[in-house]
């Protein structure tokens, strides 16, 4: 299989994604017949695989998570959070999303891509956005902290993250908490 750059990352990409939506009560709820469709498609030579915590009600992500036991570095995984979490928290999921990565000590920047003015000014609004604990701890759920994507980052350890600093975010700029 031929492989594509993803972006100027240096990791490389299978130009086939296995969407593991339809993992679950979904589509397949038989575990073991997922888990085997997965490892298929890995020995096929597919390294990428998207899912969701909506997915199955988070059965997809289980199932996906029981594939990739001792193959995760094999991988790059694409998912989302969705479902309640954005619900729970009273904001957006873009003010969800952008309030994370701007105040995580691992992260230079945020991507945004409004297509419109009105985008923009709503994308805006996520700098005054601090984040509770419990929104924290959920989205922890989803990644660890300190967690590595790559084999390039394999042994590399980001001193913001070690245990003691971990999820320790630059104040916000408001008093607004959610």
């Amino acid at each position: 299989m031929d492989y594509r750059a993803l972006g100027r990352t240096g990791v490389e990409v299978s130009p086939l994604c296995l969407g593991a939506m339809m993992f679950g009560a979904w589509g397949n709820p038989d575990h073991e017949d997922s888990v085997r469709i997965i490892h298929a498609a890995l020995d096929a030579g597919v390294n990428f695989v998207d899912t969701a915590d909506v997915y199955s009600a988070g059965e997809s992500e289980e199932i996906v998570g029981k594939a990739l036991a001792g193959r995760r570095d094999q991988v790059v995984l694409a998912t989302k959070f969705h479902g309640s979490m954005g619900e729970e928290s009273g904001i957006s999921l873009i003010h969800l999303a952008i309030a994370f990565v701007i105040r995580h000590p691992a992260v230079t920047a945020a991507i945004i891509g409004p297509r419109t003015m009105e985008q923009l000014e709503s994308q805006l609004g996520a700098t005054e956005v601090e984040l509770s604990e419990d929104v924290l701890d959920r989205i922890d759920e989803i990644v660890a902290p300190g967690t590595n994507f790559g084999p390039a980052d394999a042994g590399w350890s980001n001193p913001d993250l070690e245990p003691a600093a971990r999820r320790q975010r630059a104040p916000a700029r408001s008093a607004r908490a959610f």
